[in-house]
């Protein structure tokens, strides 16, 4: 995810260097896209995620500390039913072992070994979507997923990095062999 757009954009430096008075907020919007046997079966705007402290604190030193930035972010879902919440972290809920129960290998065979890339246009506004190139998962199994989130490693079993922001479906999606889960993440900056 290039964040350069922000380091850019000399009203959002101003809001975030005087967020008291500007109310800079960080919005995030998750849809989902479930297809069988090549049909879509439901589509949902599963509503706003919760950005963490870690993933809010990341972007603020890659802006205002000019800290490099990872070459991709990544979309991830998983299968336990829990509440994302703003103290979150990847070593806390990420990976096999982590408490969201991130979709492992047995549970998605495409994208193989790693999730996939969070990939958004260039923007000239204070939004990005990966719209034009979702994150989609062709599940291997049934399972029901619960939700997604966006971190800064590939692999679905890391425990390390930055967890971004993470969403608990409205509607969790029951999902089949074979089935496919396309993930869209709207992230917005607002200063209202």
């Amino acid at each position: 995810m290039d964040l350069t757009i922000f380091k850019d954009n000399a009203d959002l430096r101003y809001a975030a260097k005087h967020v008291q008075e500007s109310g800079l907020s960080v919005h995030g919007h998750v849809y989902t896209d479930h297809y069988r046997d090549g049909k879509l079966i439901h589509h949902c705007n599963q509503g706003g995620n919760t950005f963490t402290t870690e993933g809010m604190a990341r972007i603020l030193n890659i802006v205002f500390r000019a800290q490099t930035t990872e070459a991709n972010i990544y979309v991830g879902i998983f299968k336990n039913n829990v509440t994302p919440a703003v103290g979150d972290t990847a070593a806390a809920k990420l990976g096999a072992a982590g408490t969201y129960g991130e979709c492992q290998d047995a549970d998605y065979d495409s994208p193989a070994t790693n999730k996939p890339a969070y990939t958004i246009a260039s923007t000239a506004t204070a939004s990005c979507t990966n719209a034009a190139s979702t994150a989609s998962f062709t599940m291997a199994t049934t399972l029901t997923v619960y939700g997604a989130f966006l971190s800064t490693v590939a692999a679905k079993t890391a425990t390390t990095g930055t967890l971004f922001c993470a969403k608990a479906f409205s509607s969790s999606r029951a999902v089949i062999d074979n089935d496919v889960l396309a993930i869209t993440y709207t992230l917005s900056l607002t200063t209202s």
